[in-house]
């Protein structure tokens, strides 16, 4: 491609941002027949996917599979590859304090594997592919997004589109096009970020015995039964897979609070730690994030020598690595047609255009750094998520996927989850697509017929 082809590109569908949603949308938009464009400012397509969670939420509390689509494809692909064990059941969220019959499931995969995977379902729907290129700018007229302008190494290159999609994480480019959108919570907090961690030669079996007597890992009678036993992707022992609680590693236990954290293993050994924090953190604004990856950084150091020095189960555990930036939880959220609440959620709603379902509880780590807390769905159901929640009020041809839906901070403790974010990726690029395809807007396309589109897609719409 010549310098100045490089200088504009066009198509049918741009999607900005190929992070779990994003990358998700573009295929989706492609496989239904639309011309798409990818735009990302890594080298790979994932984003927090790639950085070592499991996936949560393929399953409501009662047990019921309420994520499909192309989400369970990933899934499949990965278990094919041997990068995952698929859904890993069994565990339950009943405690001594809130006895209930409530499923905790899990599905851990290699990150590694599902930048592989996503790169190459994006491949063959016929995805068009921009790397390192960093959103700038946004022309808009008449209330809808004629082009956008990115950074590359190549310079900046204009693009045109008919339908854009937002999937950057933090609603950029629709703050960018004039969208109202609003950040944190009624009083202005937001949820803290994470960097995870992976330490390898971890004896899981000493951390239990530990933990079920008190010696620096406390929590049992609030955590314990979400211990996860399960097998590999490959012919392993039955091991833990998903280990929760409260940990001590400072060497005077009583000089700072506990750590909360969660530990998942995709290989015997080997467990991703999602465990430091750092509070009061604005994800758009460039000081606040570069003092998060820093503080973060410092603190994985300091934390993973304590494990191997003070833990037990860690003694012969090293650092092995990091995600390659701090994982944020919650950013801007899109003012859209509708606004998905906590009681929505809790009261586990159903609309007329839902488009994508969620089950897990409302997960809120503490914006001041103390204890995550969680709220459960009536009687361990499943809510769905309308279409509305996708279209902002002030675009025409804007659809906004991810954390960054028209949902309050509370209601997005349960739609930012991995498997709920997938399954709107694909409604919104099948919309999209479907957008194109009838010469009209996002906003005035049949919703009934877009629920078709998906279910004939084996994705779940409720």
């Amino acid at each position: 491609m010549g310098c100045e082809e490089q200088i504009r590109r066009k198509a049918d569908v741009v999607v900005v941002g190929g992070g779990t949603s994003g990358a998700i949308a573009a295929i989706a938009a492609a496989r239904n027949g639309a011309e798409t464009l990818i735009v990302e400012s890594d080298g790979f397509l994932g984003g927090t996917a790639t950085f070592g969670y499991p996936f949560l939420g393929f399953f409501n509390g009662r047990g019921e599979q309420v994520v499909s689509g192309l989400a369970q494809e990933v899934v499949d692909r990965l278990v094919t590859l041997r990068a995952s064990p698929g859904h890993v059941r069994g565990g339950t969220w009943s405690t001594r304090e809130k006895p209930m019959v409530y499923e905790f499931s899990l599905t851990p995969y290699d990150p590694e594997m599902m930048k592989y995977v996503l790169l190459i379902m994006a491949e063959e729907a016929g995805v068009q592919f921009l790397l390192h290129a960093t959103l700038t700018g946004a022309v808009v007229e008449d209330g809808a997004i004629k082009g956008i302008q990115v950074h590359t190494k190549s310079g900046f290159i204009n693009l045109s589109g008919k339908v854009f999609v937002d999937g950057t994480g933090d609603a950029d480019l629709a703050a960018r096009a004039g969208s109202t959108c609003e950040l944190g919570s009624l009083e202005g907090d937001i949820q803290n970020v994470t960097l995870h961690f992976r330490m390898t030669n971890v004896d899981a079996e000493r951390m239990v015995e530990a933990l079920k007597r008190e010696d620096r890992i406390l929590g049992r009678d609030s955590w314990y039964i979400r211990l996860v036993r399960g097998k590999g992707p490959d012919p392993e022992p039955d091991r833990f897979i998903h280990i929760a609680g409260h940990m001590v590693p400072w060497d005077d236990p009583k000089s700072r609070p506990p750590l909360t954290f969660t530990a998942v293993s995709q290989r015997e050994g080997v467990y991703w730690f999602n465990m430091t924090r750092t509070v009061r953190i604005d994800p758009t604004n460039v000081n606040d994030l570069t003092r998060a990856e820093i503080t973060e950084r410092k603190n994985v150091i300091e934390v993973s020598k304590l494990l191997i020095k003070n833990v037990p189960g860690f003694e012969k555990a090293y650092l092995s690595g990091t995600s390659a930036r701090v994982g944020v939880r919650e950013s801007r959220r899109v003012m859209g047609e509708y606004l998905l609440t906590a009681e929505d959620v809790l009261s586990c709603k159903r609309f007329e255009d839902g488009i994508a379902m969620g089950a897990y509880p409302i997960d809120i780590h503490d914006p001041k750094g103390g204890k995550t807390i969680f709220n459960f769905l009536k009687e361990a159901g499943s809510y769905n998520i309308p279409y509305r929640c996708l279209v902002p009020v002030s675009s025409k041809n804007l659809l906004v996927v991810g954390k960054n839906i028209s949902a309050t901070h509370e209601a997005i403790g349960t739609t930012r989850l991995q498997s709920t974010v997938m399954a709107i990726g694909q409604a919104a690029g099948t919309a999209a697509a479907l957008t194109v395809k009838s010469n009209l807007t996002p906003r005035s396309i049949n919703t009934n017929l877009l629920r078709e589109a998906l279910r004939a897609q084996r994705a779940m719409v409720g």
